[in-house]
C-alpha cells in the first residue's frame, strides 16, 4: 500500500510526537481520498491497456490465490486496497560502485541517494551492498543477485521492517513480487514464478508473511516452507554504510519509477499514530506508557539463545554512547558524496550472557548490531506494533535481557 504525498525531508523524525493538525492526523482523510481515485483510476486505464488486474482492492478471493490450506486466521488476511503486483517488483536490477554515487548525482535527475538517506544493507560473501529505501518504497519487492547469491530483498513500509531472504526456495530459483494482500499491516508477497520460466502458465504461486519469513497458503505452506533470511542486514544511512564500506555497490533504480520515487514517502505515517490497515493483536496502552513505547515505536529483534529479543531503538538512543568510537573520516571523493566527516556512537548490551555492540550513526533513527566480535546476527528492524502482532513481544527493554520468542516461524 502505498502513501502519496510531496516529497518529505529524508531526515527520520519519528521521535517527534505528531500534533493534531492537518499534518499530524487529517492527512489521513485526504490519503484514503486519493487511494480510491488511484484505484479507480488503475480499473479504468488497465482495460484500455489491454491488462486486467488481479485483484479488486476489497475481496480477498478477488485475487485468484488458493486459500484452501490457508496457515492462518482467515480475517488476518486482507486486501490493501491495491490489486496484485501493482507495485512492480524490481528484477535482476544493475549496481553502481558506492564511490561513484557523487557523479552518478550529478549527471542524474534528481539525485538518487544522498549521505542521511536511509538504506537496506548488508555484507554477502564478503560483498557490501545497500537498497536505498526510496527505492523498496517504490518496488517493496526486489529480485536482486549480489556476489553470485539470488536474493529477494521485502520492505514493508507499513510496519518499516526490512528483511531480505534467498531467492532459492524448494531448491529452484523464484521471482517475487507483492500480492496486494497484507496481514497486520504486514507484507505479503508471492512468488510469481520460477526463474525463466515467467510465460509457465502452470505454476502455482504461494503467499509468503514477510515477518514470520514462511508460506502461508499455496503449494509451499503445504510442505511448511520457511524462507533463509540473510544474517547481519541492517537499515542504516547511506553515509555510515558508504563510510563502513567504501567498497559497497548499490542496486539502480528503474527509470521507469523515478516520478513514483519521488511521490511516495511515509514520514508522516511513522510520526502519526493512526495505522492504515488493520491489525489483529495490539499491544495494551498502558503496557506501552509504561514503557515509553507507541505504537510505531522503532525496535530491533535480535536473535539470541535461538529465541527473538526486542531492543528499542529509541532507548538506545538514551544510553551512553561513546562518541566518534567509529569516526568515518574518509575523503569526500572516496565516500561518494559531498558532505562531511560521518560520527557513529556506539554502545554495548547483553542478551542471555552474549554481548552485541550497537552502532546509531548521526541522523535518522537507525542502528546496526553486530556480536561484540563484529560478526553479523539475526536481525529484524520493524515498529513494535507489528512485532507484537507477529512475533509475539510484550515487554520491550532497552538494554537489558528481554522476553523472548521461540526464533523459528
Amino acid at each position: 500500500m502505498q502513501q502519496l504525498e510531496q516529497p518529505q525531508p529524508s531526515a527520520d523524525t519519528r521521535s517527534v510526537a505528531p500534533t493534531l493538525t492537518f499534518r499530524g492526523g487529517g492527512w489521513v482523510i485526504v490519503l484514503s481520498a486519493l487511494l480510491t481515485l488511484c484505484v479507480l483510476f488503475w480499473g479504468l486505464l488497465a482495460p484500455l491497456l489491454g491488462v486486467r488486474p488481479v485483484g479488486d482492492g476489497h475481496s480477498v478471493a478477488s485475487y485468484g490465490f488458493d486459500l484452501t490450506n490457508l496457515q492462518i486466521a482467515s480475517d488476518r488476511l486482507v486486501a490493501s486496497g491495491f490489486p496484485r503486483g501493482f507495485l512492480p517488483s524490481l528484477d535482476n536490477p544493475k549496481h553502481l560502485d558506492g564511490r561513484q554515487m557523487a557523479n552518478y548525482n550529478i549527471e542524474n535527475r534528481p539525485k538518487y541517494v544522498v549521505s542521511t538517506d536511509r538504506v537496506v544493507a548488508a555484507v554477502i560473501n564478503g560483498q557490501a551492498h545497500a537498497w536505498p529505501l526510496t527505492l523498496l518504497n517504490a518496488h517493496e519487492v526486489v529480485n536482486d543477485t549480489v556476489a553470485g547469491v539470488p536474493l529477494v530483498v521485502t520492505y514493508s513500509p507499513l510496519c518499516d521492517a526490512a528483511l531480505v531472504f534467498d531467492r532459492r526456495v524448494g531448491g529452484v530459483q523464484r521471482l517475487f513480487e507483492v500480492s496486494g494482500l497484507l496481514v497486520d499491516s504486514n507484507l505479503v508477497f508471492t512468488d510469481k514464478s520460477i526463474d525463466g520460466t515467467a510465460a509457465d502458465t502452470t505454476h502455482v504461486p504461494s503467499l509468503f508473511l514477510q515477518l514470520e519469513r514462511r508460506a502461508i497458503a499455496g503449494p509451499l505452506a503445504s510442505s511448511k516452507t520457511t524462507l533463509s533470511m540473510l544474517p547481519g542486514v541492517c537499515i542504516t544511512t547511506w553515509a555510515d554504510w558508504l563510510a563502513l564500506h567504501p567498497d559497497t555497490t548499490v542496486t539502480l533504480r528503474d527509470p521507469e519509477r523515478i516520478r513514483h520515487m519521488k511521490e511516495i514517502s511515509y514520514a508522516r505515517y511513522f510520526l502519526d499514530k493512526e495505522l492504515l490497515a488493520p491489525v489483529s493483536k495490539l499491544p495494551d496502552e498502558a503496557k506501552m506508557e509504561k514503557q515509553g513505547l507507541r505504537l510505531k515505536s522503532p525496535v530491533l529483534m535480535v536473535e539470541s539463545g535461538d529465541a527473538w529479543h526486542a531492543i528499542s531503538l529509541e532507548a538506545l538512543l538514551e544510553a551512553p554512547l561513546e562518541a566518534h568510537l567509529e569516526a568515518h573520516l574518509e575523503s569526500p571523493v572516496a565516500r561518494g558524496d559531498a558532505s562531511g566527516p560521518t560520527e557513529t556512537r556506539t554502545t554495548a548490551f547483553q542478551i542471555g550472557g552474549t554481548a552485541f555492540t550497537a552502532a546509531l550513526p548521526k541522523g535518522p533513527v537507525v542502528c546496526r548490531v553486530t556480536r561484540a566480535d563484529g560478526s553479523p546476527v539475526p536481525v529484524i528492524p520493524c515498529l513494535y506494533f507489528s512485532a507484537h502482532a507477529l512475533l509475539g513481544v510484550d515487554a520491550v527493554e532497552s538494554l537489558g535481557l528481554p522476553a523472548g520468542k521461540p526464533a523459528g516461524p
